[in-house]
């Protein structure tokens, strides 16, 4: 992700999918939510909202969940749940596609994110109930354990094409560095840590912590040094994405906020979208789309 200058956002229409959030360390009974696609501006001006384009193109009660974008930004991949499975599912914004990626048999699969232009890494559960950070080949239907010996894992971030920071589930929440070259256990970094990891730049990638019952910002590099952001997120809100390199893009109830460690602002009202309780955010590189998944 590449860095810009900040500005405030014009918010002009929205695509609607309709869906149900899910986790790896969630239930099913939590409620159903939606993932909207807003396409943005950066032209200064006061945030507007064009809810008349608002547009339905997935059409499906189940759950759907974990956005991300691929590099070029023509697909959305997420996580969807059929039946008791879960599977990754890409939509190609161009022709309105979708389709399974993985379509496995007894393992669920969570977290697409994009590895390299020929994969995607995920969270896969096998049916032995371990999760695994794997590789899945964007040309076959392949996949490959990454580091047996670390899980579960629940969420990860991509530092460079060997290392990942891991979110590491157990009594306590531990954050760890992964690395794929690598078949032994890592050392926990820090513990008590939230669920969203954001890579920023090749090395870097950030991660929060609870601290006070607040989840405050960290970013952590390569060599393992992790320095805090000053950004502490709003009561009850762990996720975020990064906007510019000052602050980052939340949601809380049906509000985006822009936050830095000197500012909050609120950006949009998403309340006449029948937007509430936003929880996970995506933004395309080119800062022309925003995901959100929300109730």
């Amino acid at each position: 992700m590449t860095f810009t200058p900040r500005s405030v956002l014009l918010l002009t229409a929205v695509l609607f999918f309709p869906a149900s959030i899910f986790a790896e360390e969630e239930t099913p009974s939590i409620p159903s939510t939606d993932i909207t696609i807003i396409p943005i501006e950066s032209d200064g001006k006061l945030t507007k909202v064009d809810a008349g384009n608002a547009l339905n193109v997935l059409h499906n009660e189940g759950y759907d969940n974990q956005p991300h974008f691929s590099v070029d930004g023509k697909q959305l991949y997420f996580t969807r749940m059929l039946d008791q499975q879960t599977d990754i599912f890409i939509y190609r914004f161009d022709d309105k596609q979708l389709s399974n990626i993985t379509n496995t048999q007894n393992i669920s699969e969570y977290s697409p994110t994009v590895f390299n232009t020929s994969s995607l890494s995920v969270i896969a559960v096998n049916p032995e109930g371990q999760q695994h950070l794997r590789l899945v080949s964007l040309v076959g239907d392949s996949q490959k354990v990454l580091n047996p010996a670390i899980e579960p894992v629940g969420y990860h971030a991509w530092l460079n094409n060997e290392l990942a920071a891991v979110f590491v589930l157990g009594d306590v929440m531990t954050l760890q560095l992964f690395d794929i070259n690598s078949d032994g256990e890592s050392k926990p970094l820090t513990e008590n840590i939230g669920r969203c990891l954001q890579r920023i730049e090749e090395n870097k990638v950030s991660f929060t912590q609870v601290i006070d019952g607040k989840h405050h910002l960290f970013t952590l590099n390569h060599k393992a040094e992790v320095e805090t952001t000053g950004i502490v997120l709003p009561d009850g809100v762990q996720d975020y994405v990064w906007w510019d390199s000052e602050g980052v893009l939340v949601g809380q109830n049906s509000q985006l906020w822009y936050i830095s460690s000197t500012q909050k602002k609120q950006i949009a009202d998403l309340q006449e979208l029948n937007i509430n309780n936003i929880t996970r955010l995506a933004l395309h590189k080119s800062k022309q789309k925003l995901a959100i998944v929300h109730e």
